[in-house]
């Protein structure tokens, strides 16, 4: 018989690469299992696209806060999970596991509470730290991106080590394993939601002297979110109205990265990023901020790119100019920038996700 798995987000209408990830495990589950997609709330159409098969429920219209959909969402989502039996439940993400982890106790289901995030990086940020320890705390089972996040768990919040896995997002297979790599182009590439933690002002301050010793090469910005006018505005400061584009956001983004020389990733924080798989997957060398966790587990340093100091954004520009500046280093890079994508390859992942739901201690 087949198990019922239902997948829960917080904002089906978010675009973020989490959300992206979450609803493509959804659809392959689905090949295997019978799946359900809960939203807590919705500010709108689905962000990404949602197989007609698969049952949409969403408790609530938009609301202020994460306390208010926690409050408001206990009883209509007690009454879903009863009415719907499920085997298990993953949460996504720490707002859904602090607003359903506390459901765990009343249904039979088991609570699968997947971060997707990094633990320290926001230690000091206590409501964040305490919806993580309440979901972990209260879910059957914990998933996390990172081995660095696992044991980080493990030794913070003293989570028994079969109560957690780590297990990687894929490289989506129609991009995995490019043909080749254009060393002629002089464009460099880097995406995201345009929010303070993925340091697209730090990219523009670190590009500046890249594009002034260098004028030939452009700095495509791809992605929206609030911190889009203060980015606009630098641009414009630095005289890079030439040189850098914010392109916005692209749901192809996927077939655009062969346009590309290099991927770069300036981060204050990160889980695992899944823009560095995908540039890897297309042989683009890499240069990124050696954040916490996430692309030192991607990214092997001089072999297929180079992790620079987190917030060095002198660094960040010399990287850049490195590889701008060395030919044979970026095609190198390339080259080597496939050897290890087995690790993050779909049938691995997947049967790591089988053996977690399939498993009777969870």
């Amino acid at each position: 018989m087949k198990l019922n798995v239902c997948l829960a987000l917080y904002d089906i209408s978010q675009f973020a690469g989490d959300h992206s990830a979450a609803v493509r495990l959804l659809h392959e589950l689905g090949q295997r299992y019978n799946v359900s997609l809960l939203s807590i709330t919705s500010h709108g159409e689905p962000a990404y696209h949602i197989d007609p098969d698969i049952p949409v429920t969403t408790l609530l219209p938009p609301t202020r806060s994460i306390r208010q959909s926690a409050a408001r969402a206990f009883l209509p989502a007690l009454r879903y999970f009863r009415a719907h039996r499920f085997d298990a439940v993953i949460l996504a993400r720490n707002y859904t596991g602090f607003v359903l982890g506390p459901l765990q106790p009343l249904v039979k289901a088991d609570f699968i509470y997947w971060e997707h995030g990094a633990l320290m990086t926001q230690w000091n940020e206590w409501n964040v730290r305490m919806m993580r320890r309440v979901a972990s705390a209260l879910c059957r089972h914990t998933v996390v991106l990172t081995q660095q996040t696992r044991d980080d768990y493990i030794r913070k919040f003293h989570v028994p080590e079969r109560k957690i896995s780590c297990i990687y997002n894929w490289i989506d297979p129609s991009i995995a394993r490019s043909p080749g790599y254009d060393a002629d182009s002089r464009r460099i590439i880097s995406a995201g939601r345009f929010g303070v933690e993925k340091g697209f002002d730090l990219l523009v301050r670190a590009f500046a002297p890249v594009a002034e010793k260098h004028p030939d090469w452009h700095l495509d910005i791809y992605g929206d979110g609030e911190m889009m006018p203060e980015v606009r505005r630098l641009v414009t400061e630095y005289g890079l109205a030439d040189n850098v584009h914010l392109m916005g956001m692209q749901r192809d983004l996927a077939g655009r990265y062969r346009d590309y020389a290099m991927y770069v990733l300036p981060s204050h924080r990160e889980g695992m990023p899944l823009v560095l798989l995908e540039a890897k997957a297309n042989r683009l060398p890499i240069v990124s901020f050696d954040v916490m966790t996430g692309p030192r587990e991607i990214v092997r340093h001089q072999v297929d790119g180079l992790l620079i100091p987190p917030e060095d954004v002198e660094a960040l520009g010399r990287g850049m100019c490195r590889l701008i500046e060395d030919e044979a280093l970026r095609r190198s890079m390339s080259d080597r920038s496939q050897e290890d994508l087995d690790r993050f390859s779909k049938e691995t992942i997947l049967s790591q996700w089988f053996s977690l739901l399939e498993s009777k201690e969870q």
